[in-house]
């Protein structure tokens, strides 16, 4: 029942976020889904990108690359406005594990996070920055709940 709720929260909000979502082919989504699904696509964005990137996390199919680059990627939604109080314990939380802000900021994992690219540990790839203000806001969420059960023990 969670899966439905959240396929159905999903394709929502796809439609909301754009209004040019019946203008995409059929051919065109089912291509970037095999692209995901294979492996072969090294970036996702825009609305497509949300979607899949929230399956994913939804799914618990991804799991994430390392807490650098996830520290990164929560300071990037603190800067976007999506961070909620658990978002920024989950930040300092990892940032205390991996030595502190000035340790990560020497890691190329944090420096991309913080521009909005999260990794998975299978080299997949996910870019924040086009997500629209409700799914990057849900995404972000759901990317510190997968933090601290992955990293945090949480």
């Amino acid at each position: 029942m969670n899966f439905r709720f959240l396929s159905a929260a999903l394709l929502t909000a796809s439609i909301a976020a754009s209004p040019m979502a019946s203008a995409f082919s059929f051919d065109s989504v089912k291509k970037n889904a095999g692209e995901m699904m294979s492996g072969q696509s090294s970036q996702s964005t825009g609305t497509a990108g949300g979607a899949s990137l929230l399956s994913s996390l939804g799914s618990g199919s991804m799991n994430l690359g390392s807490m650098q680059n996830v520290a990164g990627v929560l300071g990037y939604c603190q800067d976007q406005g999506y961070a909620e109080s658990t978002t920024d314990k989950v930040k300092s939380s990892l940032l205390d594990k991996i030595g502190g802000q000035r340790q990560a900021e020497k890691s190329d994992g944090y420096q991309q996070g913080l521009s909005g690219l999260l990794q998975g540990g299978s080299g997949q790839t996910f870019s924040l920055t086009n997500l629209k203000e409700q799914v990057g806001k849900k995404a972000c969420g759901m990317v510190a709940d997968k933090a601290m059960s992955s990293f945090l023990g949480g």
